[in-house]
């Protein structure tokens, strides 16, 4: 979870306000005789439904060759299906006064649509037709092949986007972690029309998806819909992909050069995946070190030592073991080493000194207040709930991620820092200016 500032004033013990058991969300779920996985989350007070239509796909499946093409067939969900074709799907959903979208990332594709509660089953048609009767035409491909490829030199021209682009292609030897969701550009570049109908039958499909309805909305009455819509579409087995990463044996370094004015430096660190415990005190800890403006890194490496201009990072944990990263914008290159081992000795610090209890009780209240403030819309909870369901099968983490929070323990941020804060674990990567000839 990336962290935002939070007011200060929020220094209510977390024991009082989450001492006692949440209730649970109302949530009603069904799976579909297809293997359609259905959640529907009721809230009256809101006069919209958010329909979400999630992918279990992503660049964690892409096999080397054909990478980026989740993101590319993604572009190319937008380019018209059977019976809305063009662009009918977006011009629809403006007529209704709504909003729509979509996002791809490392486990899933997902798509979104927000109308008048009275006008949801506008979209339940259109990602039913989408789901089934993409078109997938050949020149819409070429076309939009161009429009991915130069979001890709777009990021290639970002100090920011090479950076964590190397640093990530060297923290993983194998796992696919290390590939950027966009695509290497020869890959895409290699991707044919071919290649997206045979990735689009295999997993859009209903097997492989996750439904949400959250908002203005009766259950009962949303199921038989979906069914109306989803139910005929055939589901097939698909086997799940497993990958692993072999176990770090030591720290490993990149020294990268771009014409830039700037220096940057990133640290990481190889930790759990999202079922383990440790992944709530590694929450917690984010908040410690990194945490805003009232952060311990940033107090002493922005306000008391000026080695940079900023500093931000956290906890980056999904399905498999994933990271705790730092990335220091340096003031120039003569500070990298110091603001390193700054850091390093923040963490050490941490490891032998008692954290006081004031300051765990305000961290835990400021995870909590931005995991909650991150919660003020009714699209925001159907993207937690759709996000928990694939990464875990368990949409209820959603509940239970408050009071976990609530439950860590100074010897429980201790016990991370030993386990996973080590330099065998440890991957750096430096950004130097480099001068244009």
């Amino acid at each position: 979870m990336k962290n935002k500032s939070v007011p200060a004033f929020i220094l209510i013990p977390v024991s009082f306000l989450f001492g006692v058991e949440l209730g649970k969300l109302p949530v009603n779920n069904y799976t579909l005789k297809n293997g359609l996985r259905v959640l529907i989350y009721s809230d009256t007070l809101t006069p919209t439904v958010s329909t979400q239509l999630w992918f279990k796909v992503g660049s964690y499946y892409e096999p080397s060759g054909l990478t980026g093409i989740s993101h590319l067939l993604e572009h190319m969900a937008f380019k018209g299906s059977k019976n809305y074709p063009g662009d009918l799907y977006s011009r629809l959903i403006l007529e209704n006064g709504g909003q729509s979208n979509a996002f791809t990332s490392e486990n899933y594709t997902a798509y979104w649509s927000d109308l008048a509660f009275d006008r949801y089953e506008l979209a339940l048609k259109l990602e039913a037709d989408r789901m089934k009767n993409l078109l997938l035409d050949s020149l819409e491909f070429e076309s939009e092949r161009k429009v991915v490829m130069e979001e890709r030199r777009l990021g290639e021209n970002s100090p920011y986007g090479i950076m964590w682009e190397n640093f990530y292609a060297v923290a993983y030897l194998s796992h696919p972690y290390r590939t950027p969701v966009i695509g290497w550009m020869d890959d895409i570049k290699r991707i044919r029309v071919s290649d997206l109908r045979n990735w689009y039958r295999h997993y859009y499909q209903p097997k492989r998806a996750v439904l949400i309805l959250a908002g203005n909305i009766k259950p009962s009455s949303a199921i038989k819909k979906v069914e109306k819509y989803f139910g005929k579409i055939k589901g097939k087995d698909v086997s799940e992909l497993v990958f692993s990463e072999p176990p770090p044996k030591g720290e490993r370094r990149i020294k990268i050069k771009k014409a830039v004015k700037t220096p940057f430096l990133m640290i990481g660190y190889r930790t759990c995946d999202i079922s383990n415990p440790d992944y709530f005190p590694l929450e917690v800890l984010e908040g410690i070190l990194l945490g805003g403006r009232s952060s311990r890194l940033y107090k002493r490496l922005v306000y008391e030592k000026g080695l940079v201009t900023d500093i931000f990072g956290g906890s980056d944990i999904e399905k498999d073991p994933g990271l705790f990263y730092f990335f220091a914008v340096v003031k120039d290159t003569t500070k990298i080493s110091e603001t390193e081992k700054a850091i390093d000795e923040e963490i050490e610090r941490l490891k032998i000194d008692p954290i006081p209890n004031q300051e765990l009780e305000k961290i835990k209240n400021q995870v909590l207040a931005n995991f909650f403030f991150q919660q003020d819309r009714i699209r925001s909870i159907a993207f937690s709930l759709a996000k928990w369901e694939i990464l875990l099968g368990d949409y209820t983490f959603f509940e239970r991620y408050p009071k976990k929070i609530a439950e860590v323990k100074e010897e429980d941020i201790k016990r991370v820092l030993a386990r996973y804060f080590t330099e065998d674990r440890r991957t750096v990567a430096t950004l130097f200016p480099k001068e244009e000839k």
